[in-house]
């Protein structure tokens, strides 16, 4: 009680802190990551580095298609080659390719196992869906999954095209049609800050049906 204090401005200027904080990339992917699990999907996740097995051939890319040129894939030097997956795994792939099944053709030539071992940085996240379908549990069906992370293509840098850049995807095993997936594509979008979304009928090689998704911005 008998003490006596110093007097002090609480109007008095202090030095400016500044915190660290999350780069505004990653903040993105957290939210996109966040917007995914809330759906119900489990996150994929998988080396950047992948065979040219999972990357393309087992996502029926024939092996003299132009993506799989240097010009537009980074092959890897060291490790060149990659182990391949279980022998019928394997065999049901070259077996699709050489003569196709389900309805397809194929592509009608003798698929070439070192060619599918050679190693890539992934030109897409699609070959840890290929991965996570080979190693499904049935007993655990329906299931859903996403993936967030950074592919490279081998693109000439500008102002809009980088080597490398971030895809999401989500995919899911059940008793689903067309309708599912443009209910979940118009929620995620919904989620991401766009109320209108719109589709229309797209062409993509390896994919039927397939749809575009354009997003209305005021």
């Amino acid at each position: 009680k008998k003490q006596e204090f110093r007097r002090y401005d609480v109007k008095a200027v202090v030095p400016s802190i500044s915190y660290g904080r999350r780069h505004f990339v990653n903040q993105a992917i957290r939210y996109v990551k966040r917007i995914w699990l809330d759906m119900g999907f489990k996150e994929m996740t998988g080396s950047n580095v992948q065979s040219s097995f999972w990357n393309f051939d087992a996502l029926f890319v024939p092996q003299d298609h132009p993506a799989r040129d240097l010009q537009d894939t980074f092959f890897i030097k060291n490790p060149e080659y990659a182990n391949l997956p279980k022998k019928e795994i394997v065999e049901n792939v070259k077996k699709m390719h050489e003569n196709g099944g389900f309805g397809s053709q194929g592509w009608k030539y003798q698929w070439n196992e070192k060619t599918a071992r050679k190693n890539v940085l992934r030109t897409h996240t699609t070959a840890l869906s290929a991965i996570t379908l080979a190693n499904l549990n049935q007993n655990e069906l329906p299931l859903k999954f996403f993936n967030v992370g950074k592919v490279y293509r081998n693109e000439t840098m500008d102002y809009s095209h980088l080597f490398e850049f971030y895809q999401t995807e989500g995919i899911v095993i059940g008793d689903v049609n067309f309708r599912h997936l443009l209910g979940y594509l118009k929620e995620f979008f919904k989620k991401m800050g766009f109320e209108k979304a719109r589709f229309r009928p797209g062409f993509f090689p390896y994919t039927s049906l397939s749809t575009e998704v354009e997003v209305f911005h005021p």
